[in-house]
């Protein structure tokens, strides 16, 4: 099974595939420009450009709560649930609170970073780089990693 993970956003994403339980690729999209038409078609072909590449079967997205869902960030998700169904992907959307119910001891955006370097060792040097940065740029990929990590198919 191959997991696309997601950690949503307008502004910048942060996106993991998992391929049978190993993370094979990972990145923080930024996408900069004000919101429009054309940029929700931006973040959409690229993350069009993950399914295909990698032949994804499954998608968990890290969503904001229902009290953060701006009108740009419902539009995007209209969309790539129409991208999802097109490409026959499962679908299941995890918030915030949902990662910490499911992972106790991770309780801040830093324990988060650090247990998903422990469960995949190659993050460390992305590890290193964002904790000692002021500007946290990839802490979304790392959140992409950990829904991915955490979903589980449902039984036939």
């Amino acid at each position: 099974m191959v997991i696309l993970g997601i950690s949503l956003g307008t502004r910048t994403s942060g996106i993991a595939i998992l391929d049978s339980g190993k993370l094979i690729a990972w990145n923080t999209l930024s996408f900069r420009h004000r919101w429009s038409e054309k940029k929700a078609h931006k973040i959409v072909s690229r993350y069009d450009l993950y399914l295909r590449n990698h032949r994804v079967t499954a998608v968990v997205l890290k969503i904001p709560p229902l009290t953060h869902h701006t009108e740009a960030l419902l539009t995007l998700l209209k969309k790539l649930q129409e991208l999802f169904t097109y490409h026959g992907c499962m679908v299941e959307y995890k918030t915030k609170a949902e990662v910490k119910a499911a992972i106790p001891e991770v309780r801040n955006t830093r324990q988060l970073i650090e247990y998903t370097t422990d469960l995949y060792h190659c993050l460390i040097p992305e590890q290193v780089h964002e904790l000692r940065s002021k500007n946290k740029y990839h802490h979304k990929m790392f959140e992409a990693v950990l829904v991915a990590h955490l979903h589980k198919p449902k039984p036939k």
